[in-house]
Protein backbone atom coordinates (compact mmCIF):
# COMPACT_ATOMS: atom_id res chain seq x y z
CA UNK A 1 0.00 0.00 0.00
CA UNK A 2 2.60 2.47 0.71
CA UNK A 3 4.62 1.85 -2.45
CA UNK A 4 1.16 2.55 -4.74
CA UNK A 5 0.85 6.17 -2.38
CA UNK A 6 4.63 6.61 -3.21
CA UNK A 7 4.87 6.13 -6.78
CA UNK A 8 1.15 7.57 -7.08
CA UNK A 9 1.90 11.27 -5.82
CA UNK A 10 2.02 13.10 -8.56
CA UNK A 11 3.93 15.91 -9.17
CA UNK A 12 5.59 15.39 -5.36
CA UNK A 13 9.22 15.02 -6.96
CA UNK A 14 9.07 16.52 -10.40
CA UNK A 15 8.84 20.11 -8.82
CA UNK A 16 11.49 22.54 -10.23
CA UNK A 17 12.41 25.85 -10.25
CA UNK A 18 13.63 27.42 -13.16
CA UNK A 19 17.30 28.63 -13.17
CA UNK A 20 17.68 31.94 -15.23
CA UNK A 21 21.41 33.37 -15.48
CA UNK A 22 21.50 37.16 -15.94
CA UNK A 23 24.71 39.35 -17.10
CA UNK A 24 24.31 43.25 -16.27
CA UNK A 25 27.43 45.66 -16.40
CA UNK A 26 27.66 47.90 -13.47
CA UNK A 27 25.29 50.96 -13.32
CA UNK A 28 22.88 49.69 -15.65
CA UNK A 29 19.28 48.59 -14.51
CA UNK A 30 18.25 44.91 -14.99
CA UNK A 31 14.44 43.32 -15.15
CA UNK A 32 13.93 40.16 -13.15
CA UNK A 33 10.39 39.02 -15.22
CA UNK A 34 7.80 37.13 -13.21
CA UNK A 35 6.38 35.78 -16.50
CA UNK A 36 3.00 37.09 -14.76
CA UNK A 37 0.82 39.68 -17.09
CA UNK A 38 -1.69 40.80 -13.99
CA UNK A 39 -1.60 40.03 -10.91
CA UNK A 40 -4.87 39.47 -9.28
CA UNK A 41 -4.89 36.54 -6.60
CA UNK A 42 -1.47 36.46 -6.77
CA UNK A 43 1.32 37.07 -3.94
CA UNK A 44 4.82 37.76 -5.37
CA UNK A 45 7.96 37.53 -3.02
CA UNK A 46 11.46 38.26 -3.69
CA UNK A 47 14.41 37.20 -2.19
CA UNK A 48 18.02 38.07 -2.85
CA UNK A 49 19.99 35.42 -1.10
CA UNK A 50 17.29 34.45 1.64
CA UNK A 51 16.35 37.66 2.29
CA UNK A 52 13.17 39.07 1.39
CA UNK A 53 13.61 42.00 -0.60
CA UNK A 54 10.17 42.32 -1.94
CA UNK A 55 6.76 41.71 -1.87
CA UNK A 56 2.74 42.19 -3.36
CA UNK A 57 -0.21 41.09 -3.02
CA UNK A 58 -2.64 40.60 -5.81
CA UNK A 59 -4.95 43.02 -4.01
CA UNK A 60 -2.29 45.52 -3.70
CA UNK A 61 -3.21 45.59 0.14
CA UNK A 62 0.39 44.97 0.93
CA UNK A 63 3.24 46.46 -1.18
CA UNK A 64 6.87 46.41 0.30
CA UNK A 65 10.95 46.91 -0.72
CA UNK A 66 13.86 46.51 0.48
CA UNK A 67 13.84 48.56 3.93
CA UNK A 68 9.88 47.94 4.70
CA UNK A 69 10.06 44.31 3.98
CA UNK A 70 13.23 43.34 5.67
CA UNK A 71 13.28 45.18 8.96
CA UNK A 72 15.79 47.84 7.78
CA UNK A 73 18.31 46.65 5.92
CA UNK A 74 18.95 48.91 3.50
CA UNK A 75 21.27 47.49 1.00
CA UNK A 76 19.22 48.53 -2.31
CA UNK A 77 18.21 51.60 -0.61
CA UNK A 78 15.92 53.34 -3.70
CA UNK A 79 17.30 50.88 -6.50
CA UNK A 80 14.35 48.44 -6.12
CA UNK A 81 11.54 49.20 -8.45
CA UNK A 82 8.54 46.44 -7.69
CA UNK A 83 5.88 46.23 -11.04
CA UNK A 84 2.33 46.82 -9.58
CA UNK A 85 0.68 44.89 -12.20
CA UNK A 86 3.03 42.12 -13.21
CA UNK A 87 5.39 41.78 -9.58
CA UNK A 88 8.73 42.20 -12.10
CA UNK A 89 11.72 43.54 -10.22
CA UNK A 90 14.30 45.88 -11.59
CA UNK A 91 17.23 46.59 -10.10
CA UNK A 92 18.47 50.05 -11.00
CA UNK A 93 21.87 51.17 -10.69
CA UNK A 94 23.36 47.94 -10.17
CA UNK A 95 26.48 47.56 -8.31
CA UNK A 96 29.19 44.39 -8.15
CA UNK A 97 27.28 43.30 -4.41
CA UNK A 98 24.16 42.95 -6.28
CA UNK A 99 25.20 39.39 -7.65
CA UNK A 100 24.12 36.51 -6.76
CA UNK A 101 20.67 34.60 -6.24
CA UNK A 102 16.89 36.01 -6.75
CA UNK A 103 14.75 33.75 -5.80
CA UNK A 104 11.17 34.62 -7.12
CA UNK A 105 8.10 32.98 -5.33
CA UNK A 106 4.45 32.85 -6.87
CA UNK A 107 1.92 32.06 -4.48
CA UNK A 108 -1.25 31.38 -6.18
CA UNK A 109 -4.17 29.02 -4.40
CA UNK A 110 -3.28 25.67 -5.66
CA UNK A 111 -0.59 26.64 -7.68
CA UNK A 112 2.56 28.11 -5.92
CA UNK A 113 5.90 28.57 -8.50
CA UNK A 114 9.48 29.35 -7.79
CA UNK A 115 11.97 31.12 -9.94
CA UNK A 116 15.84 31.80 -9.07
CA UNK A 117 17.53 33.72 -11.30
CA UNK A 118 21.38 34.17 -10.41
CA UNK A 119 22.37 37.72 -11.26
CA UNK A 120 26.26 38.70 -12.14
CA UNK A 121 27.09 42.49 -12.41
CA UNK A 122 30.45 43.10 -14.27
CA UNK A 123 32.35 45.75 -14.32
CA UNK A 124 33.24 47.84 -17.34
CA UNK A 125 31.83 48.85 -20.65
CA UNK A 126 29.17 48.14 -22.39
CA UNK A 127 31.30 46.57 -25.60
CA UNK A 128 33.34 44.83 -22.51
CA UNK A 129 29.96 43.60 -21.12
CA UNK A 130 29.15 41.93 -24.97
CA UNK A 131 32.41 40.52 -24.47
CA UNK A 132 31.52 38.73 -21.58
CA UNK A 133 27.84 37.54 -22.04
CA UNK A 134 27.51 35.74 -25.43
CA UNK A 135 24.21 35.55 -27.36
CA UNK A 136 23.46 32.34 -25.51
CA UNK A 137 24.00 33.09 -22.32
CA UNK A 138 21.99 36.23 -21.52
CA UNK A 139 19.03 34.55 -20.56
CA UNK A 140 19.82 30.48 -20.03
CA UNK A 141 16.84 28.56 -18.92
CA UNK A 142 17.47 25.12 -16.71
CA UNK A 143 15.54 23.32 -15.36
CA UNK A 144 16.24 21.92 -11.99
CA UNK A 145 13.04 19.30 -12.51
CA UNK A 146 15.57 16.33 -13.59
CA UNK A 147 17.61 16.42 -10.24
CA UNK A 148 14.18 16.72 -8.28
CA UNK A 149 13.32 13.58 -10.64
CA UNK A 150 15.96 11.51 -10.04
CA UNK A 151 15.79 12.68 -5.95
CA UNK A 152 12.21 11.52 -6.37
CA UNK A 153 13.41 7.96 -7.97
CA UNK A 154 16.34 7.23 -5.20
CA UNK A 155 13.66 7.81 -1.65
CA UNK A 156 11.17 5.51 -3.58
CA UNK A 157 13.95 3.08 -4.17
CA UNK A 158 15.17 3.73 -0.37
CA UNK A 159 11.56 2.92 0.57
CA UNK A 160 10.82 0.01 -1.66
CA UNK A 161 14.15 -1.26 0.29
CA UNK A 162 13.00 -0.57 3.56
CA UNK A 163 10.04 -2.57 3.10
CA UNK A 164 11.27 -5.38 1.82
CA UNK A 165 14.01 -5.37 4.49
CA UNK A 166 10.88 -5.03 7.00
CA UNK A 167 9.23 -7.90 5.41
CA UNK A 168 12.19 -9.96 5.33
CA UNK A 169 13.01 -9.49 9.30
CA UNK A 170 9.48 -10.30 10.08
CA UNK A 171 9.29 -13.05 8.31
CA UNK A 172 12.44 -14.55 9.55
CA UNK A 173 11.41 -13.41 12.89
CA UNK A 174 7.68 -15.69 12.28
CA UNK A 175 9.87 -18.70 11.10
CA UNK A 176 12.07 -18.43 14.52
CA UNK A 177 8.70 -18.59 16.68
CA UNK A 178 7.22 -20.91 14.76
CA UNK A 179 10.63 -23.54 15.17
CA UNK A 180 10.71 -22.67 19.07
CA UNK A 181 6.79 -23.98 19.36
Amino acid sequence: IIIILVFSSPGVYSVGADRVSVNVTEGDSVTLPTDVTTIQHETIKWYFNDTRIAQITGDLSRICTDVQCNEGTERFRDRLKLDHQTGSLTIMNSRTTDSGLYQLEIINTGRDSEKIFNVTVHVGSAAERDKIKGPSEEKERESDSGLYSAAGAGICVGVVLLIVTAAGVIYYRKRLQARRY
